[in-house]
């Protein structure tokens, strides 16, 4: 469960479509914010199928890609690295090991034949804000319904989240590390990671 939640998070790595990000680049005004935002959905027919996809964007343009057929992160652009090191950015290989942890997660907790086929979508976001401060979130939706969110130090259930996930969330709670690293990788790396694709993409970002 803790490798679930640590890579959980980490295909991720990505943001969002918001206007006011090209206009800020463009303009001499003061910055306001930056938005980056991941997704991935993963789809469950039964107890014996699933596949999951993720998409990562840096404002309106589309930076990462992770099929279900590739066990790496794709990078859209010669700059999507970001200032990571080879070292830093050699996480993305553990997502052959985090797919087969999630699958085997769902499949644990998700017991009942009538639940499938089920949609699990994973979003996490990160938006630069001015005095060098961030806000950044991380929300579970299954079958299009919000149903789980990480709050402070917490994993908190929707209130008509289905029992599987309520029983899963007490899981979470109980792993001390899980818990830290889902904090550390919202608060310390996607403000790292977005900050650096302002800087390694400005020559491009400055031509939208």
């Amino acid at each position: 469960v803790c490798l679930f939640l640590l890579l959980f998070l980490l295909p991720s790595v990505l943001s969002l479509p918001c206007p006011r990000f090209l206009r800020s680049v463009l303009s001499p005004e003061p910055q306001t914010s930056y938005s980056f935002r991941g997704l991935q959905i993963s789809s469950f027919a039964n107890r014996s199928w699933t596949r999951t996809d993720g998409l990562g964007w840096l404002g309106e343009m589309q930076l990462y890609t992770w099929r279900n057929e590739s066990d790496t992160v794709g990078l859209l652009k010669p700059w999507s690295q970001s200032t990571f090191s080879e070292q830093q950015w050699e996480l993305q290989h553990t997502f052959q090991v985090y797919r087969r942890s999630f699958t085997r997660d769902v499949w644990e907790f998700v017991k009942i034949p009538s639940d499938y086929p089920l949609e699990i979508q994973i979003s996490l976001g990160c938006e630069l804000l001015p005095r060098n401060t961030s806000k950044s979130y991380l929300r579970a939706a299954s079958q299009g319904k919000d149903v789980l969110s990480f709050q402070g130090m917490s994993w908190v259930p929707a209130p008509d989240a289905p029992p599987w996930l309520q029983e899963f969330c007490k899981v979470l709670n109980r792993d001390q590390g899980t818990k830290e690293t889902a904090h550390w990788l919202l608060h310390d790396v996607w403000p790292e990671l977005v900050r650096g694709l302002l800087q390694t993409g400005k020559s491009e970002l400055e031509r939208q």
